[in-house]
């Protein structure tokens, strides 16, 4: 199911907020690998089955929905903006076997919370790195709105304890198809 609700100044503002409290409680790192694992959960509530949740390695996720296998890159945007390039090994994970969905997925977390999902297909002949308006012009509107939705509403409702959980007991539980 596919929801495309914006948010509101009020909602926008709190989520941020959010997000800032959980990601100043933690090193970047950590706050990347919660993203990871919150990641996880937007799946779960979007319908797919978590086979894997990497801290390490690529990709950085794997799901499956409908028979069909997708993999992720995850990063987070915490602060300025910079450019983005998948290495050899991100594309290769997210593009190899044939028949797998790929996917580099951007959490932005400021001004507005948002996700940024690009099909790997479209930074295979990216040579150079990418802007972060390049990357929203290729992404897929559709799946980047969904995972924006579904983000937002696991913070409006369960923003403490995710703010408590560590990446592991959040990974664990994305694993066996428990939400949050």
């Amino acid at each position: 199911m596919v929801r495309n609700c914006p948010l509101n100044s009020h909602a926008n503002t709190e989520i941020s907020e959010y997000i800032d409290r959980i990601r100043s409680s933690l090193s970047e790192s950590a706050f990347g690998f919660k993203v990871q694992a919150l990641a996880g959960h937007v799946l779960l509530r979007l319908g797919y089955r978590i086979d894997e949740i990497n801290s390490s390695g690529h990709p950085d996720i794997v799901a499956n929905r409908d028979g069909r296998t997708f993999c992720f890159e995850i990063e987070t945007e915490v602060g300025a903006t910079r450019l983005r390039k998948l290495t050899d090994a991100d594309l290769i994970s997210l593009t190899d076997p044939p028949g797998i969905i790929g996917y580099y997925a951007l959490a932005v977390s400021i001004p507005t919370p948002r996700w940024v999902l690009v099909p790997a297909a479209k930074l295979t002949t990216r040579a150079r790195s990418s802007p972060k308006a390049l990357l929203e012009a290729l992404s897929d509107k559709t799946a980047s709105a969904a995972w924006t939705y579904e983000y937002v509403q696991l913070l409006s409702v369960a923003y403490r304890q995710i703010k408590l959980a560590s990446f592991k007991a959040l990974r664990e539980r994305a694993l066996a198809g428990r939400g949050i």
